[in-house]
């Protein structure tokens, strides 16, 4: 059976919870490309070589003691770089698909991502703010939620389609519109949220992934599991 999804991996500095995320995923998945990036973090080139991972170390976008960013909502420039981390991902892999990794994911059996689909999270998601709602629905498409988190899937074709023009829209419209409706927008600054946006209005759902669950649902049976804060 062919490999279908990549995994992007975004780390920083504590290598404790990356080697347990990475055993445990191994050890189902190994021969799934990995990309793993640093955050302006610790050098883990070491680490990349130990599970057969590709390695980059870019800037901080999440935030720092230095930069002193505001680690609830990016801004544009911050958000434009993340999609372009994922975009070197997508063209790193070569899947058709890619699992946004945390640090707080515990893969605990082999799965089947049962595709096709666009964009598959968690149960427990959060809400997207009524005016991003009412944008997305006066453009014929559906949207209500979004869960990005780790352990999520997108699809990397559709994602690499729409990459540009993604693109050209949060350079021209994001700051703005956090900056004049704070309260309904500011939830742009939160990538999980972000890529889900950006799908719906592009006519891409969300839909729940039978394969993740959550420790705050109660559903840890399940093969992945986020929110397993157990090492860090």
């Amino acid at each position: 059976m062919s490999v279908e999804f990549g995994v992007f991996y975004q780390v920083y500095t504590n290598k404790k919870p990356v080697r347990f995320v990475l055993d445990n995923f191994r050890q189902h998945f190994p021969d799934n490309p990995i990309t793993l990036i640093s955050d302006g973090g610790a050098d883990f080139s070491d680490i990349a070589e130990e599970y057969n991972c590709s390695f980059h170390l870019r800037e901080n976008i999440f935030g720092n003691e230095e930069n002193g960013y505001d680690r609830h909502c990016y801004d544009a420039y911050r958000t434009i770089e993340w999609w372009k981390r994922q975009k070197l991902t997508c063209e790193e892999c070569g899947c058709d698909y890619t699992m946004i990794m945390e640090d707080d994911v515990y893969v605990k059996s082999h799965f089947n991502i049962e595709a096709p689909f666009y964009l598959r999270g968690v149960k427990a998601a959060g809400a997207l703010k009524p005016a991003m709602v009412k944008e997305i629905t006066e453009l014929g498409y559906e949207a209500s939620r979004y869960g990005m988190c780790g352990g999520s899937i997108y699809n990397a074709k559709t994602f690499l389609s729409i990459y540009d023009d993604v693109i050209k829209d949060i350079s021209e419209n994001m700051d703005k519109l956090i900056s004049e409706n704070p309260e309904q927008y500011c939830l742009l600054g939160a990538v999980d949220a972000n890529v889900t946006y950006h799908y719906n209005k592009r006519g891409y759902k969300y839909e729940v992934a039978p394969w993740l669950g959550q420790v705050c649902e109660g559903n840890t049976h399940l093969p992945v599991v986020h929110q397993w804060k157990e090492h860090y």
